[in-house]
């Protein structure tokens, strides 16, 4: 009996989908931008934040405290760090590596047409589990 549930359960096929994205190194930052990063009083942003080849000055509405080791800064509105390229030495090199990560996990992205499942629930998604796979739509979702 054991055996014939056994081989049961080894017959399940699951839909895998496409592979995730690599991120790269740009997976250390939640918010990772070539031309700035701009916010307003209150909010508040939960990981590292990041912009090159900018300079710090295009971090703006942050009130921005150097660290000590002038490698990154920290803001009362970020749970993390902010990193810019403007910084010591090595955070414009790791900046670099994680800016050319991002446009190559945006490309990949951007380049996913295979198998695209269209238009599922006409952009209406309530009750609806979505197995792994791409999806787009013509519609707001």
């Amino acid at each position: 009996y054991l055996t014939s549930i056994y081989q049961a359960a080894t017959n399940v096929v699951f839909a895998l989908g496409p592979p995730a994205i690599v991120l790269g190194t740009s997976g250390n930052f939640v918010v990772l931008a070539k031309t700035g990063i701009a916010t307003v009083p209150n909010s508040v942003i939960t990981g590292n934040i990041g912009v090159s080849p900018v300079s710090a000055t295009a971090i703006t509405g942050f009130s921005l405290t150097e660290d000590s080791s002038g490698t990154f800064a920290t803001s009362t509105q970020v749970v993390g760090r902010v990193f810019a390229a403007d910084f010591t030495t090595p955070t414009p090199s790791n900046l670099g590596n994680a800016v050319l990560a991002m446009q190559a996990a945006f490309t990949d992205g951007n380049n996913r047409r295979t198998n695209a499942i269209i238009n599922v629930g006409a952009g209406t998604l309530t009750g609806l589990t979505l197995a792994p796979g791409l999806y787009t739509w013509s519609t707001t979702v």
